[in-house]
């Protein structure tokens, strides 16, 4: 039978797997090597022995034992190893140590398998960053993750980190609790929380869930926030409420977080419509700041500062306050309302201004076409300075005043408010004082007038009743008869007085000089005797079209929220005391007040 010739192209791959056969071989053994978990290594005992029916035959070594594991060294009074099952048991003054991490406990089971070290009471667990005490510890060394319980302590050179349960990642330097913590910090801030995660690496806590923080000066309650530790800056991220403690009546209420607090400046900013509480006041605004170190604040967006205890709010777009100065103010389409028992005063200007002086005296300011409404008296000038506690009313640059149709002109106006009766009293001009009248609503041409150089009007049941000008007085009146039964009125005449002092009474458009003094002379002319430029004093210049008719006339561009209701008469029933909650608007959310 002839001899079967192999091909060379069969014996190839015979002789490849020949020659890499023990490469292959020796490199799968290598990965094997390494896939089997090596064996524990005893190192020392003073005493090692076996006893069969003890520890089911397994080594018993006591006296300075030691023992190694991957680096790893593990010593204690006395221990037992299984050797089969490469674990280890030990008992007393057990410490674990490696070049990363110590931890010492009463004792200690350690699988070299799986890496992982359960220790017994009395355990405290030490690295670089920090060190953990607990009744109980897991620590995966593959992992490097410690779980803790049972009286969990965690101190770092910062604070200490109180709770019953606590995950620790040693790699990225996390600690997780959902059991509830205590932390103390080393500068007497007390910190509860349901959950925290505590960054080591980076000093960052983020806590979750029914948070409260004491620090000697606040006390911070938080639904969820975090706090930078390196940099002392904490961001609220949920509703928020910050308390001085030393004054409870100041506080922040972030009702949806969006804000941050800086502790080593004492800057908050705030940025989810927030409210600021200072002594009873209220600092409202869409974005806010504010420096407790400083008193200096600003808020922008729909900005509101009440203060009930005045009840006086001012509202606008733009605001700062100065807490050391007690002072405010607010710009871009401001307005302020003062409440009082049987009405309401109200302000408007590019910028309004509230002060507090001293001597407890309010100040508001309104400057750049400033204006104001009350039921019973209305004006508005280039400036209103206002002196709530006097009751006094000062018109600066081109004022004017209508009191009923009462118009009152001149170079400065003041006037005077009775605080304690809440009603006007009387009226002062200086320089180019000019009182006018329609005698008629009806007509556009008949005017009671009264000028001179200064003016004092009073007023009686809130309406201005007499007039008292003094220096270069001058009068034109129009001097009706009134029947008896049917009050119709026949135009006698028309009276023209030019003295050194005018008294003149004032009944709705009626006007009738009462004395001419000083260098007198008054004639009574009849009507069709005058021409008709003589029927109007120098300077002569009605400006009824500009009178506010109802409070929201103090607008010319009002804001989103100022309901424009009608370009009727006002109602009485819309000039009483307004409901300043009300009034503020349904935007203004309630907080209470934590204390």
């Amino acid at each position: 039978m002839a001899r079967e010739t192999i091909s060379p192209s069969k014996i190839f791959p015979f002789l490849c797997l020949l020659l890499l056969g023990p490469v292959l071989s020796g490199q799968v053994q290598k990965d094997l090597n390494n896939e089997l978990p090596q064996k524990i290594k005893h190192l020392h005992s003073d005493v090692l022995k076996v006893t069969p029916e003890k520890f089911e035959g397994n080594p018993f070594a006591y006296g300075n034992v030691a023992f190694e594991h991957e680096g790893t060294r593990l010593y204690s009074d006395s221990a037992v190893y299984y050797q089969n099952e490469n674990f280890f048991r030990a008992w007393s003054n057990v410490r674990m140590i490696n070049d990363t991490v110590s931890m010492t406990s009463d004792s200690l089971e350690y699988d070299g398998n799986t890496k992982i070290a359960k220790a017994f009471k009395n355990v405290h667990m030490k690295d670089s960053k920090s060190e953990l005490f607990a009744n109980y510890v897991e620590y995966n060394r593959v992992t490097d993750i410690a779980v803790a319980t049972g009286n969990v302590v965690m101190i770092d050179p910062s604070q200490r980190i109180e709770t019953p349960y606590m995950s620790y990642d040693r790699k990225t330097g996390i600690a997780y609790t959902d059991a509830g913590a205590v932390i103390t910090g080393n500068d007497g801030t007390v910190t509860h929380a349901q959950v925290l995660t505590y960054n080591a690496n980076t000093k960052v806590i983020d806590f979750n869930q029914n948070t409260m923080i004491e620090t000697p000066e606040y006390r911070i309650v938080s639904d969820k926030m975090k706090m930078d530790q390196a940099n002392d800056i904490t961001e609220f991220l949920e509703r928020t409420t910050i308390t001085d403690r030393k004054n409870p009546r100041n506080y922040i209420v972030m009702p949806d977080g969006g804000g941050t607090f800086n502790k080593k400046t004492g800057e908050a900013i705030l940025k989810k419509r927030a409210t600021i509480y200072r002594d009873g006041k209220e600092l409202w605004g869409d974005e806010m700041y504010f420096n407790d170190k400083t008193g200096y604040g600003w808020a922008r967006g729909d900005v509101l500062i009440n203060d009930p205890d005045e009840n006086r709010f001012v509202r606008g777009e733009y605001g700062e306050v100065y807490r050391d100065v007690d002072s405010a103010f607010v710009t871009g389409r401001a307005y302020a309302v003062k409440a009082f028992s049987a009405d309401s005063l109200y302000f408007h200007a590019d910028t309004i201004m509230v002060v507090k002086r001293l001597d407890s005296t309010q100040i508001l300011k309104a400057y750049f076409k400033a204006r104001y409404f009350k039921s019973n008296a209305q004006g508005k000038s280039d400036s209103i300075f206002y002196n709530e506690t006097k009751g006094l009313m000062e018109f600066y640059r081109d004022p004017i005043m209508w009191s009923g149709e009462q118009q009152i002109t001149g170079d400065t106006i003041f006037a005077y408010n009775n605080p304690e009766k809440q009603v006007m009293d009387s009226v002062r001009v200086f320089n180019h004082a000019f009182a006018i009248a329609k005698v008629d609503s009806l007509t556009t041409k008949d005017y009671n007038q009264v000028k001179g150089k200064f003016m004092t009007g009073f007023f009686l049941n809130n309406e201005l009743n007499l007039v008292e000008v003094h220096e270069n007085a001058q009068s034109v009146t129009f001097v009706d008869d009134e029947e008896t039964e049917t009050g119709e009125k026949e135009r006698i005449g028309i009276n023209l007085s030019d003295c050194g002092i005018i008294e003149a009474e004032i009944k709705g458009n009626d006007v009738e000089v009462l004395a001419c003094r000083i260098q007198a002379t008054s004639k009574l002319f009849p009507e069709s005797k005058l021409e008709e430029s003589q029927k109007y004093l120098e300077n002569f210049k009605w400006r009824g079209d500009e009178k506010m008719r109802r409070w929201q006339d103090i607008f010319d561009d009002p804001p989103d929220y100022i309901e424009i209701i009608s370009d009727e008469e006002p109602k009485a029933e819309e000039l009483q005391q307004i409901d300043l909650d009300e009034f503020i608007g349904s935007d203004k959310q309630k907080s209470e007040n934590p204390k």
